[in-house]
């Protein structure tokens, strides 16, 4: 206040000796009567000017509002929401800060242990007969696969991208015992973590990564009955490379009838038919009998073990079958509804059913309630009461199992006991009932499944939902079942969906379509899209038509991109592209690679080539191999020879 006052008594005085000076320079008395009027005027104003308060420059008007009582908006520390406010009148939204899009890190990362100190029971295997001292699992016997397991070990633990080391055979093979042995042999330091079947697994790696001075020797992520975790897990060939790159190594068990139901196929490299699979199933497995051979029965009978002893005398059944008590579990099933448990039975194959149908999750009894009429007789007999059946359900039989296991702690969810099987198609109700139990995540495999039994309209029922609510996966699944009607013109709008959204399978598809209505550009543009996101399939077929179009530079480039991750079909191509553009040494490193992982085209192509440049001991070497696999032209060649 003070500095405008002094402004106004400067801008005073100045105006006066404005005026004085025009009173001295004008002559007349009319012109100093106009100065002096100008110079009151100029005064004022100046004072006015300068004495009125000072604004800042407002903001737009707001609409009135209602006046409230002040609020006092100060606060502590707060790490959530706040809402201060006064007297509120009408309706108030708040928008809280976003999620973390990272979830917390679940306990069973941090309870990893070593691979050698994990206990066998934990991880999957079944359960023996007590022995003498009460211990439940008698000593690893080895197996004839233990070298080949060994070895696949070695290689991922070795690789920079990792890898998944696939186990598989019947159910009491003894998958899970042989493939934690292995790990113990050859990876036992390495820290074990075993993700539950509801687990995501794509944040795995990051949480790894993050833990890496907890596992200076890497990790072993180990997934017992692979299926199961599918549908969740979100694993996918990238994923296990990302796992790779962590230090993580995968180790999973899949029961044969399982593989072969899901599996994608492993040589056809036409990808539409793959379009209900599952991509990681196309590791190379390593498979376990169930009967056990004879050499793996005599290292039983020398054992120190007596169950294991008994168990090798019987050659009708496998040692591990027996000592789980899976043949008697089974004889006592197959004859439930006439030993007057028709209701009992009921469950049970309600149970192995709904498996059957895709349902990996275990099962609540009244969930098993719901399917078991299905599986009713027609009276006579009647079925006896619902207590009494489910007691002679989940009896545990011989001390260990009974026909439903139970899944958790409680007993409130359920499993029918892997080993048990029903014969022919699933009733129309246990599909039906597959439908209206599952989460959305398994609702695909039940149409996976539903597809590889040839029940493309409960394959159809399970999608559609999934579909129409953005699943990309469910996508390509509607748009195989179009195609193979004749509606290519409704597969190409779906799987143009899904392919816009991001998903590599649905890429291939679509490319594919394209290709064969003879829109080669395109479809060279959609495989140019999948194959960017790291699928060797696409890179594979990408190749093939780049050389159709006399791009053989960029068709090599693709096909070593795919041969470098694994890829060995493609290593056979690019040994044959080479060899016919004069690069015959990398050929035969290529050809040699193919071969080792038991290729038989690999051995007869590697064979040509060693003949051709003089090395025919080699040749004969290799030819032999693939003869002795029966591979018809390596016979051939192999007689010519001799």
């Amino acid at each position: 206040m003070r500095r405008t006052w002094v402004w106004a008594l400067a801008a005073a005085g100045a105006a006066l000796l404005a005026v004085l000076c025009a009173f001295l320079m004008l002559s007349g008395p009319e012109e100093v009567s106009w100065a002096a009027g100008i110079g009151s005027f100029v005064l004022a104003a100046a004072a006015l000017a300068l004495t009125w308060p000072r604004r800042t420059p407002s903001p737009p008007a707001l609409p009135p509002v209602a006046t409230a009582p002040q609020v006092n908006n100060r606060m502590g520390d707060n790490s959530g929401t706040a809402v201060q406010a006064g007297t509120i009148r009408g309706p108030v939204t708040v928008h809280s800060p976003p999620t973390p899009t990272t979830p917390p890190v679940p306990g069973w990362v941090d309870t990893a242990l070593p691979a050698h100190r994990a206990d066998p029971r934990e991880l999957g295997a079944h359960h023996a007969p007590p022995g003498p001292d009460g211990e439940d699992l008698p000593p690893y016997v080895a197996r004839d696969v233990d070298a080949d397991l060994d070895q696949r070990l070695a290689e991922v633990g070795a690789a920079p991208r990792g890898g998944l080391v696939l186990v598989t055979g019947a159910s009491t093979a003894g998958k899970t015992r042989a493939l934690a042995a292995a790990l113990v042999r050859t990876l036992p330091e390495r820290m074990l973590v075993a993700p539950p079947e509801d687990a995501d697994l794509r944040p795995l790696p990051a949480w790894l990564a993050e833990r890496a001075r907890q596992a200076p020797q890497g990790w072993v992520v180990w997934l017992d009955d692979l299926d199961r975790h599918l549908s969740v897990s979100g694993l996918t060939p990238a994923l296990v490379a990302e796992l790779g790159h962590a230090g993580a190594v995968v180790a999973a068990t899949i029961r044969q009838e399982r593989l072969e139901a899901l599996r994608p196929s492993a040589t056809d490299h036409t990808p539409i038919p793959e379009g209900v699979g599952y991509a990681v199933l196309k590791t190379a497995s390593v498979t376990i009998d169930r009967r056990w051979s004879d050499s793996e029965r005599e290292r039983a009978r020398t054992s120190d073990d007596q169950r294991l002893a008994q168990a090798a005398d019987g050659e009708r059944f496998g040692v591990a079958e027996q000592l789980a008590a899976g043949p008697r579990l089974q004889e006592i099933w197959d004859n439930g509804p006439d030993n007057g448990h028709p209701r009992g039975y009921a469950l049970v194959a309600a149970a192995v059913g709904l498996a059957q149908a895709g349902v990996s999750s275990p099962l609540t009894q009244k969930q098993l309630q719901a399917a078991h009429t299905a599986y009713l007789p027609a009276p006579p007999p009647l079925p006896e009461e619902s207590d009494r059946a489910w007691e002679w359900a989940t009896q545990p039989r011989s001390g260990q199992a009974g026909l439903l296991v139970p899944a958790d702690h409680d007993g409130r969810r359920w499993r029918a006991f892997d080993y048990l099987t029903t014969p022919g198609p699933l009733p129309d109700a246990v599909w039906h009932t597959a439908l209206n139990t599952v989460t959305d995540q398994e609702r695909f495999t039940v149409g996976v499944a539903a597809y590889s039994a040839e029940r493309t309209d409960i394959a159809d029922a399970a999608w559609c939902p999934l579909a129409d609510a953005g699943d990309a996966r469910a996508m390509v699944g509607l748009g195989l079942l179009l195609l193979e009607v004749g509606r290519a013109g409704e597969a190409e709008t779906w799987w143009s969906k899904a392919a816009n959204a991001g998903n590599a399978l649905a890429m291939v598809s679509l490319g594919s379509l394209l290709k064969a209505s003879g829109r080669v550009g395109e479809a060279e543009t959609w495989w140019r899209k999948a194959a960017n996101v790291g699928d060797t399939d696409v890179m594979v077929d990408l190749g093939h038509l780049l050389l159709e179009t006399g791009r053989v530079g960029e068709a090599e480039t693709w096909w070593r991109k795919a041969a470098n991750v694994g890829d060995t079909d493609v290593m056979v191509d690019l040994g044959h592209l080479l060899l016919e553009t004069g690069q015959a040494g990398e050929a035969e490193t290529w050809y040699r690679k193919a071969a080792d992982t038991g290729d038989t085209g690999a051995m007869v192509s590697l064979g040509f080539l060693l003949k051709a440049s003089g090395r025919v001991g080699e040749a004969e070497t290799w030819w032999r191999k693939a003869a002795d696999q029966y591979h018809i032209s390596a016979m051939f060649y192999l007689g010519n020879l001799l």
